[in-house]
C-alpha cells in the first residue's frame, strides 16, 4: 500500500468507528480484540462483529495471519478468504514479546468487552498475559479460547487443525463410502462450526459481564466437540446397538430414501423423501404405486435396512435418469417432492432466489476499489428492512495494520513517538 492510499484508509477506518455504525445492533458497544488466526477463532469474531460488536484484530507484525496467504487474487491483491472472515475487523500489528507492545495489548484489555485467543495452552502464560492475569486487570472481560482438543484432557497440549478435529470428531469415518475409505470436508467445518458455537458462547456469557467491573469468564471450546455434538444420534445408536455405523455416502441412516442422483443431461438433484407421506408421493410419481405395499419399503425402518436401501436406490436412480434436469426439477415442484438442484457457484452466483433475497451481499474493497459479491449474514431479524437490520456486513477484510493509527491513536491515545515503538 503506497504512502499516498494510506491516509485515504485511515479515513475510511475512522468513519467505519463512528456511532452510527453500530446504532441499533445487539452488540452496539461491546469492543472484542480478536488476538487469534486462520479460521475457527477469527470466525467467531467475525460473527460477533456482524451483530455490532468493534473487532480489533491483532496481528503478529512479523508473521501475519496464515488465512492471508490462502491463495491472493493476483490481479487485484484481494486474499478472498480474508476477505470474508476478516470482515467488519480493524486490523492492527503488535508485538506482544515487546515491553512497548505487551502494554499496548493490555490497554487494549482494558477498554475491552471480549478477547478471543486460539494460541497453543501456555503460550499467553509465557507472554506474561495468563488469562488470570487479564481477568484480574479487566474482571469484567469474557475469553473465548479455542484449541484443538480443549484446556483440559491429555490430548490437551496437542497442536489442533481443523483436518485433525473432523478426523477425531467421528465426522470424517462416517464422510464418504466405506468402499472408498473415510473423506475429509472440502471447507474448514469444524473451525466454522467451532466458531458458531463459541460466538454463541460468548453472546451468552455477555449477558453476565460488565466492562472493568464484574463477570469475566473463559469460555472453554475444542475443534472437535461441535462437531461431536452433530453426530450425537449416531452416537447414541452406537450405544443402543454397539454396532459401529459405516459411511453411506450421500444418504441419510435414519431415514431412506435420501440420496443424490444424475439426470440424463449429466446434472444432478438432491432428494430427501424420508416423510412417509412424501415418499409415497414419489412412488406415484415414479409411476410406480406398487412400492408403497412392498414389504422392503412399506415403512421408512423397512426401507433403511442395507439390502433394501440398496433396492430402492437403483429405482430411483434409473428414473431419475430418464429426466433431464429441468423436467426433473419442474415434475418435483409440481408434485410436491421433496428435491432440488444441487448447485455450483456459478448457479448460485446467477439465481434469481439468493439474488431476491438479498442472500449475496456487495462490499466494495476500500483497497482496491473492487465491488465484492460475498454471502450476508444468513438471518434476519425485526422488518427485514434494510435500516433494522440487526446484522450486517460493512466491509472485507483490510489490509494488515491498517488501522494501526486510528486505534492507537483514537482509541488509546497514543502519540505518534508511541505508536512507532510498536511497529
Amino acid at each position: 500500500m503506497s504512502e499516498q492510499e494510506q491516509p485515504n484508509l485511515n479515513d475510511y477506518i475512522a468513519q467505519q468507528r463512528q456511532k452510527s455504525c453500530f446504532a441499533g445492533f445487539p452488540l452496539e458497544g461491546k469492543r472484542v480484540i480478536d488476538l487469534s488466526s486462520v479460521v475457527a477463532a477469527p470466525y467467531c469474531a467475525a460473527l460477533l462483529g456482524d451483530a455490532g460488536a468493534e473487532i480489533i484484530k491483532v496481528e503478529n507484525p512479523m508473521a501475519p495471519d496464515a488465512l492471508r496467504g490462502w491463495g491472493t487474487h493476483a490481479a487485484t491483491g484481494i486474499e478472498p478468504y480474508h476477505a470474508y472472515i476478516g470482515r467488519n475487523k480493524l486490523p492492527i500489528t503488535l508485538n506482544l514479546k515487546s515491553e512497548a507492545g505487551k502494554q499496548a495489548f493490555l490497554d487494549l484489555i482494558q477498554s475491552a468487552d471480549v478477547l478471543i485467543e486460539n494460541m497453543r495452552l501456555g503460550v499467553m502464560d509465557r507472554l506474561g498475559l495468563s488469562h488470570n492475569a487479564l481477568l484480574e486487570l479487566n474482571p469484567g472481560l469474557v475469553i473465548g479460547k479455542v484449541s484443538g482438543y480443549g484446556m483440559t484432557g491429555p490430548h490437551a497440549h496437542q497442536p489442533g487443525f481443523g483436518t485433525l478435529a473432523e478426523a477425531y470428531s467421528g465426522f470424517s469415518y462416517l464422510n464418504g463410502y466405506e468402499e472408498t475409505g473415510p473423506t475429509s470436508p472440502p471447507i474448514a467445518l469444524a473451525d466454522l462450526t467451532t466458531g458458531i458455537h463459541l460466538a454463541y458462547a460468548v453472546s451468552l456469557a455477555l449477558h453476565q459481564s460488565k466492562r472493568g467491573e464484574s463477570g469475566g469468564q473463559v469460555v472453554d471450546i475444542s475443534l472437535y466437540e461441535p462437531l461431536f455434538g452433530y453426530l450425537g444420534g449416531e452416537f447414541i445408536g452406537y450405544q443402543l446397538t454397539g454396532e459401529i455405523p459405516k459411511p453411506i455416502g450421500n444418504e441419510l441412516r435414519a431415514a431412506a430414501p435420501r440420496n443424490n442422483y444424475q439426470t440424463s443431461d449429466g446434472l444432478w438433484v438432491a432428494m430427501s423423501c424420508s416423510n412417509q407421506k412424501t415418499w409415497e408421493r414419489l412412488a406415484e410419481v415414479m409411476g410406480q404405486p406398487q412400492l408403497i405395499h412392498d414389504p422392503r419399503f412399506k415403512t421408512n425402518n423397512d426401507r433403511i435396512q442395507a439390502d433394501s436401501r440398496i433396492a430402492l436406490n437403483q429405482i430411483i436412480k434409473a428414473w431419475v435418469l430418464s429426466k433431464t434436469n429441468q423436467e426433473a426439477l419442474e415434475l418435483f415442484r409440481r408434485e410436491g417432492i421433496t428435491a432440488g438442484p444441487i448447485m455450483s457457484m456459478k448457479e448460485i452466483d446467477e439465481d434469481p432466489h439468493y439474488e431476491a433475497r438479498g442472500s449475496i451481499i456487495r462490499v466494495t474493497d476500500p483497497v482496491s476499489g473492487v465491488e465484492l459479491k460475498m454471502p450476508d449474514v444468513p438471518f434476519r431479524m425485526g422488518d427485514n428492512s434494510e435500516a433494522n437490520k440487526k446484522s450486517r456486513l460493512r466491509f472485507p477484510g483490510l489490509p494488515m495494520g491498517s488501522a494501526n493509527q486510528v486505534v492507537y491513536r483514537d482509541l488509546l491515545g497514543y502519540n505518534q513517538e508511541q505508536i512507532d515503538q510498536l511497529g
